[in-house]
């Protein structure tokens, strides 16, 4: 196909509704990988956590994908993308699932674990996908749009799971809390 040609070639409805999708699981998996780093002064409180035991918790999701990105893409590339997004999907959200539940540092570290091996290689094959389905002249594009999706996810990851600690926990120890002076959460038992 000449430059003009694909210039012109119309991108497909379904093409748009695959980049939805795994641009909206890629923000999220950012967004599970960094959430619990917003609630590290309260689980270093609770659990009475060292820094280092906190540094290993955010640390193994690094540790798995990083150890695992190259193999489980290579699956992926022999089972089909969409099936090994599917898979990898579920995983770490019902990892985080068991994160949110987690009564001790141990099941909190197998979580965290089970969350680094389900992401580890979604922004691969996610790109992968992706780029699949559209013409070449927008790769650089979305190729750079799954980039600041990862970083979107991880802003929203922090910031939201922040947000929500702080309510919960204001609530659940009876105190009032104020976010810089300009909104104050009362707690409903005072």
């Amino acid at each position: 196909m000449n430059e003009v040609a694909e210039r012109q070639e119309r991108v497909p409805a379904y093409a748009w509704v695959i980049f939805a999708l795994t641009f909206g699981l890629l923000i999220s998996d950012y967004m599970a990988r960094q959430v619990l780093n917003a609630v590290f002064p309260l689980l270093k409180t609770e659990w009475a956590l060292s820094d280092g035991q906190l540094g290993l918790l955010s640390g193994v999701v690094a540790i798995m994908v990083g150890l695992l990105t190259f193999p489980l893409s290579l699956l992926a590339d022999r089972l089909g993308r969409v099936k090994s997004l599917t898979v990898m999907a579920v995983l770490w959200s019902l990892a985080t699932l068991l994160c949110s539940i987690a009564d001790n540092y141990g099941q909190m570290l197998a979580g965290r674990l089970l969350v680094g091996v389900g992401e580890a290689a979604y922004g691969s094959v996610g790109i992968a996908l992706v780029v699949s389905v559209f013409p070449k002249r927008l790769r650089a594009t979305l190729s750079a749009a799954f980039m600041a999706g990862g970083l979107l996810g991880q802003v929203l990851g922090v910031g939201i799971g922040g947000a929500v600690a702080a309510v919960l926990y204001a609530t659940l120890h009876d105190n009032d809390l104020n976010f810089g002076g300009s909104v104050t959460v009362v707690s409903p038992t005072k």
